[in-house]
């Protein structure tokens, strides 16, 4: 199939538009930003996971640019919508309102645009940072207003489609980690043990889902080719990986980095552990030793302690 996609730059995105290719897929991708002014980062990134991917852009979404690309480009079976406003999601001062007119600036016309031009389906990709998704703590409430942004980008995009007679899908994420993984807590821990340094745990008692994004991106790539075959209607998948407290994650991690990396890998935590606001639990649905169960986790690590070494290397160059 034909796929038009959006935030194929990013950490899960470039590993997503990789499954795809390797899939058989023809996979277009629109970035909101000019290719050409990328941090050195994003381009390596892409040019490692999906060489070859062709990417467009400035394009944001729903833009004339956006429009004039599905049109001259296409037709495209699906529309996978994987980008979305994010910026520092864990600010309180996130802007809601803003982030959600990005990222369904014009929806409807694109739409309208897709399905004339054959598109059978839309593809959102969730987060369990949302209201309503996973298990978890009930009520089940948006960790922050980053999730409260996601939330209704999500139900906007769900009826627009759904009026428009398109299969639409939503695959969540929890938290993707691997080679190439993006700034926070893992990333972070992984540094500071190639560095040797000893970092520390500040909420080492919240249960969350850690899923190896390789492993997730055949997942997502699989649930794309289906959704284009399914009628009409709403279909979504919330992938598990690696569930427990970051404690437990954290060691799991640690225990395969320390004959890898040659280093001690251990951490601090804060006992008591810090105040938040987030939510103690939350974790997917659907284990991806079932999704994807012919995965070689010792290869995934090898690749991982690879990518860290190599970041360190850059670092000090």
């Amino acid at each position: 199939m034909r796929v038009l996609m959006t935030g194929a730059s990013s950490f899960t995105g470039a590993w997503f538009a990789s499954a795809l290719l390797a899939a058989g897929h023809e996979v277009v991708a629109l970035a909101r930003r000019d290719p050409d002014v990328w941090e050195e980062e994003r381009r390596r990134r892409l040019a490692l996971l999906a060489p070859g991917l062709r990417v467009l852009g400035p394009a944001p979404f729903g833009s004339r640019a956006f429009l004039h690309c599905l049109e001259s480009f296409g037709p495209f079976e699906l529309l996978a919508l994987h980008g979305a406003e994010a910026g520092d999601h864990r600010d309180p001062r996130f802007d809601v309102a803003a982030a959600v007119a990005a990222n369904t600036r014009n929806l409807e016309g694109v739409l309208e645009r897709a399905a004339e031009r054959g598109t059978r389906a839309v593809l959102v990709t969730g987060s369990l940072f949302e209201a309503e998704e996973g298990d978890g703590e009930r009520p089940l409430r948006p960790f922050n207003p980053y999730g409260r942004a996601k939330t209704l980008t999500w139900r906007r995009i769900r009826e627009a489609a759904v009026t428009r007679g398109l299969t639409v899908g939503k695959f969540t994420l929890g938290h993707p980690v691997g080679p190439g993984e993006k700034p926070g807590l893992v990333r972070t821990v992984l540094d500071a043990w190639q560095a040797g340094e000893l970092p520390h745990i500040r909420h080492p008692h919240l249960v969350r889902d850690f899923q190896p994004v390789d492993r997730l991106a055949r997942a997502y790539a699989d649930f794309a080719a289906r959704l284009v075959t399914m009628p009409a209607g709403t279909w979504s998948l919330c992938p598990s990986g690696w569930t427990g407290t970051l404690e437990t994650l954290v060691e799991r991690i640690a225990s395969a980095m320390r004959p890898r990396l040659a280093r001690p890998c251990r951490f601090t935590m804060a006992d008591p552990p810090e105040p938040t606001t987030e939510p103690r639990r939350r974790t997917g649905l659907h284990p991806l030793r079932l999704l994807v169960p012919d995965w070689d986790e010792p290869l995934f690590f090898d690749r991982w302690a690879a990518d860290v070494r190599e970041r360190a290397g850059r670092a000090a160059a």
